[in-house]
Formats: C-alpha cells, structure tokens, sequence
C-alpha cells in the first residue's frame, strides 16, 4: 500500500470520529502555542539583552563607582552593603585609573541631576531626562550629527538613540540634527541660564522661585548608536559644570559652589582593550577600593536568567504538550476499540501486523501534525500582538522598543515536529495493541 494510502485512511477515520478529533487536535494547538509563545518570550529577551548593549565594543566598558559593595544578601543577590569608607572621584582617580594594564582610556561620567526632563519643540510628550555631562574627546558611536566642538560648548546636547525612536525619528535620526530640545529643570534650580532671586528678595519671592522651574533650550547636534549610550542625553563637561553650580545671592556678593568638583564624579567609565582583559580590569579597579560594575558581566548575568527563565518556560510547555499526547493515547485507543470488527477484516484478509500498526501511527502523526502546524501559526500571531503592545507601552514611557517575543523560523519549525513527535509516541502503543489483536477474537466482536 502506497503512503498517501494510509494518509487517506487516516483521514476518514478521523472524519468519522469528528468531535473527539477535535478536541484532541484543540488540546494540541493549546499546548503547541504555549510551547511558541513561551521559548518566543525567552529567545526574544536574550535577543534584546544584547541588542540594549550593542557591539562587542560595548562590553569592554567598566563603570567605576565610588563606593566598593560588599556581602550579597538574598537568595537573588539584589540587595548589597556598602563599605564604610568611600573615595571621591575626581581627575586624579581617572589618572590613577588610567594607568592600570589594559585600560584604553577613562574619562568623567556625571548625572546632571538637575534637569528633570525634556520635551522637544512641535513634539508631543515629555520624557524623562537622563543627562550626563563628557569630556569632548569620548567616541559616543553616532548614527547621525557630530561630537562636541570644544568641552565648553553650551546649549547644546548629543540625543540617545532610545530617545530619537520614542520622538518618532527612529528610521531618520539625520533629521533630528539642528531640531530644539526644551530641558526642564527640577524646582529651585540655580545654575546657569536660571534668573536667581536678588539679594534683597523677600522670603515669599525665594520660596516661588524655589517651587519654580527653569526651560533651557538646547540644539541637537547628533544622534547616538544603538546600545549602552541610548538611552540618555548628553552634553559637555564645560557645560555640566555650569548647569551643577548653584548660584546664590549674598548681599552685594554672588557666590557659586560646582556641586560637580565639590561631591565628586557620579562615576568614571574606563574602557579596556578586549573583552578578555575586563575581569583583569575590574579586578585592578576593586583592589584600589572602589566599586565597579562592568557592562560584560551585566549581560552576563541577564544571559544566565534568561537561561534558566528559557529552561523553566521550556518545562512547563513540554508537560503541556505531554498533558496533549495523553488525549491522543486516550483518543486511538477508543479508535481502537471501536474498529475491532475492521482491525480483524484486514487481518483475516491477510493484512501483516506492520500494516495495522502503521495505519493507527499515521493517524496519531497527523493529529499531532495539525495541532502543532495550528498551533505554531496562532503561536506567531500572538508574538506579533505582544510585541505590538510591550512596543506601545515602551514607547509611551520614552524607553527603547525592542522586540520581546521572537518566533524564528527554526522555533515554528521546531515545534511542528516535536508535537508530532509526541503524537506519534502517544500512538505506538495504541497501534502495537491494534497490531496484536487476534483476528477470531476481533470478529467476534471481542468474545
């Protein structure tokens, strides 16, 4: 007998039995887009990990902090001690740092506190401001517009790439160059471009201002790369002092204090050679006392929680599909022993144990093909729709969009002919009882 033989048998068979078939086919595409959606959402995740981080260039960066951490507490390790001592960042740390075996470079990374957020002009929405103030000479990756002119230059900021999407300028960040950004500052701010109270200012005129906020316009002149620079804003360190010296008032005296020079760098990015000298480095770094966190191990660490999310998602999406060949099991042996009185036809007629064995194979191999083959396009579908929303909800926050629910091709694939698989399992031993059925018995309707 010819394949497409037993496949048409097959077929009406489970014509014949129509709503059990069903059923066991429903329970399959269930179990098959758990197993789509679920190991989509892992695989999608890892996917973004490394995308937020961008090219290996990216992992060879090491944030150095102020503060060495010490004694993980929780299973989890999400909450550290910190150190009693603690050392200021300044230029001769970033000497210090600099001359450590493997360093390329390091330089001033600060957070300019205060500006809150931004808006752009013409735009809607307000994001929040994430704004850290570099030295001119650090090769930011750009995918359009230029660097700072000078460490001094003012009103002027360098746009996260994160941000250029979440405006709506993801596909052309050239046409972002030479666009005005509105800074809002947090209330109270006294650096530069505010208007301060005067000397003689009444108690109830210091205490509006200081409920008031300041707009700064700024130009943008270039658009970061995707990855670990995208999602802030950046302008030169001149200009970050400026913006962190509070002015004051104090008779006919103005006095200023750069809350840059006098707390220190927020941190100090030090950048090593090759990914394999980064330990070495941040080995060096914790020796001299301070904290460091490298970008490396941080992709690291998310890549071994999206393993072990990955493993336990995986798990539940095989119970389910073993809990959908169970049905099938369930659904060929009633098949079975509704066809007692054709299983002994054959046989009498001379049909070989091989060939009952086989035709009650295929039918549970087609079950478990169409489950899985239904299964994996609602199970694509539904990567589509999450991603679609987890986007939205992500770009209405100013974040990155990325997608989290990838469904390669390998994935849809793959799980066709694992619930096939298991369709053809769930059916072996159905099809061996069918096969051993003895021919008498069977016509005599099992007497």
């Amino acid at each position: 007998m010819r394949f497409f033989d037993y496949i048409s048998i097959a077929l009406k068979d489970i014509r014949r039995q129509y709503t059990r078939s069903l059923l066991t086919i429903l329970a399959l595409i269930i179990s098959t887009v758990i197993l789509v959606v679920m190991v989509a959402i892992s695989f999608g995740s890892r996917q973004a990990v490394l995308q937020q981080f961008g090219s290996s260039d990216a992992l060879t960066g090491i944030s150095v902090t102020p503060n060495q951490t010490s004694g993980t507490l929780g299973p989890l390790g999400d909450v550290q001690q910190v150190n009693a001592s603690a050392s200021k960042l300044d230029d001769a740390t970033i000497t210090k740092l600099s001359v450590i075996p493997h360093v390329r470079s390091a330089y001033p990374d600060t957070h300019i506190w205060e500006i809150a957020s931004f808006s752009m002009d013409g735009g809607r929405g307000r994001y929040v401001a994430q704004v850290n103030g570099i030295p001119r000479d650090v090769s930011l990756g750009l995918k359009a517009g230029t660097q700072f002119a000078s460490n001094d230059e003012s009103n002027v900021v360098i746009l996260g790439y994160a941000y250029a999407k979440a405006l709506g300028y993801g596909n052309a960040p050239t046409t972002l160059i030479g666009k005005t950004l509105q800074l809002t500052t947090q209330k109270g701010y006294r650096g530069i471009g505010a208007t301060i109270p005067a000397a003689n200012a009444t108690e109830r005129e210091t205490n509006t201002y200081n409920q008031s906020t300041t707009t700064l316009p700024v130009t943008i002149i270039g658009v970061t790369d995707s990855g670990v620079n995208q999602n802030s804003l950046f302008v030169s360190l001149g200009w970050a002092h400026a913006l962190r010296t509070a002015r004051y008032n104090d008779g006919a005296q103005l006095k200023t204090v750069d809350q840059l020079s006098n707390d220190g760098y927020t941190a100090i990015q030090v950048v090593v050679d090759t990914v394999s000298n980064v330990k070495a480095v941040a080995d060096a770094v914790r020796q001299l006392g301070y904290g460091q966190t490298s970008t490396l191990s941080q992709v690291e660490e998310l890549q071994q929680f999206t393993t072990m999310v990955w493993v336990i998602l995986g798990a539940v999406a095989v119970i389910a599909i073993i809990a959908a060949a169970l049905g099938v099991v369930n659904t060929m042996l009633m098949t079975v022993s509704e066809q007692q009185y054709v299983i002994g036809i054959w046989r009498a007629c001379g049909a070989r144990k091989r060939f009952i064995m086989s035709l009650f194979l295929v039918e549970s191999a087609l079950l478990g093909l169409v489950g899985g083959t239904l299964g994996s396009i609602i199970g694509i579908f539904i990567g589509q729709f999450i991603n679609q929303y987890s986007n939205a909800l992500l770009s209405s926050q100013g974040f990155v969009i990325t997608n989290i629910a990838t469904v390669p091709l390998w994935l849809a694939g793959g799980a066709i002919v694992v619930t096939t698989a298991f369709g053809i399992l769930a059916g072996f031993y159905p099809a061996y009882r069918a096969a051993r059925q003895d021919p008498s018995y069977a016509l005599n309707g099992g007497q």
